[in-house]
């Protein structure tokens, strides 16, 4: 026969420790800085009305983000902002979509459109919003 003492101790403290175990997963890996980390090359910045490149304002513009968590902004290798950055999930104004933002100290916040290997596009979270693309 069994009793209730088997029954807890058989089925529902197991289910408990697994249930535990599994809830207590970290979401480490999604909020990475890894694939931002580098010295990313300004290439273009688009939006209405606007296509601005290296090429026709003569600027060059670098990003830095370190392991660390630390930022640099440079224009024709002049430091012109620097601070510390982070990443956070939030909730997009225009089309209400969860997405990846980067949160810089003495910048504007930016969200992220697409991050790989070599192709970074960060965006302003507003209508007429500017999107800027950089290279590694």
């Amino acid at each position: 026969m069994i009793t209730v003492k088997t029954l807890f101790t058989r089925l529902f403290l197991p289910a408990l420790f697994f249930t535990a175990i599994v809830s207590c997963d970290s979401r480490d890996d999604e909020f990475s800085n890894e694939q931002y980390v580098g010295a990313w090359d300004w290439v273009a910045t688009t939006g209405v009305n606007v296509n601005e490149n290296p090429t026709n304002t003569g600027k060059t513009a670098q990003l830095i983000l370190t392991p660390e968590g630390t930022y640099t902004i440079k224009e024709n290798d002049i430091v012109q902002s620097q601070g510390n950055y982070s990443l956070y999930k939030g909730v997009t104004s225009t089309d209400h979509v969860e997405k990846m933002y980067i949160d810089f100290s003495n910048d504007p916040d930016k969200m992220v459109n697409s991050v790989n290997a070599t192709d970074l596009s960060l965006g302003d979270d507003s209508v007429n919003g500017l999107t800027y693309h950089y290279k590694k």
